[in-house]
C-alpha cells in the first residue's frame, strides 16, 4: 500500500505542515531535546508545569527551541493570544506577556 493512500495522510502532512513549515519535517535539533519521548501531557498540566520548567531548564537545545517555537507562535494571533503550555521554560502566561505587554497606567499618561 502506497502511504499517500492511507486515510490519515492528508490530516497528518497538514499538520506537519503547519507545525514544521514548507518541508513539513521537524528540526534536527529536537532529537537533541531534553524532552524527547517525554509525554507530551507533562508540558500542558498545571500540576506538572515545575517538573516541565525543571526538565527544560537542564536542556542542551533550549535556545534552538525557545526561537523554533517563537517563531510559530508569533505566525498568527490566535496563537500568540493563546500560548499554552511550558515551551524552552516559559509558561504560557509568561509568554503571553511578552507578546502582549502590559502597559504602565502612568507611563501611557506620559507618553500622550
Amino acid at each position: 500500500m502506497n502511504p499517500h493512500d492511507h486515510p490519515g495522510y492528508v490530516g497528518t502532512r497538514a499538520l506537519m505542515l503547519t507545525l514544521f513549515g514548507p518541508s513539513g519535517t521537524p528540526p534536527a535539533w529536537r532529537v537533541d531535546a531534553a524532552c524527547a519521548g517525554e509525554d507530551t501531557e507533562l508540558f500542558f498540566t498545571n500540576d506538572t508545569t515545575d517538573q516541565a520548567l525543571s526538565l527544560c531548564a537542564g536542556c542542551p537545545v533550549i535556545e534552538q527551541c525557545r526561537t523554533d517555537h517563537t517563531a510559530w507562535e508569533t505566525r498568527t494571533r490566535s496563537r500568540r493570544f493563546y500560548a499554552a503550555g511550558v515551551v524552552a521554560g516559559t509558561t504560557g502566561s509568561e509568554r503571553n506577556q511578552t507578546y502582549y505587554p502590559r502597559t504602565n497606567p502612568t507611563t501611557r499618561k506620559e507618553a500622550a
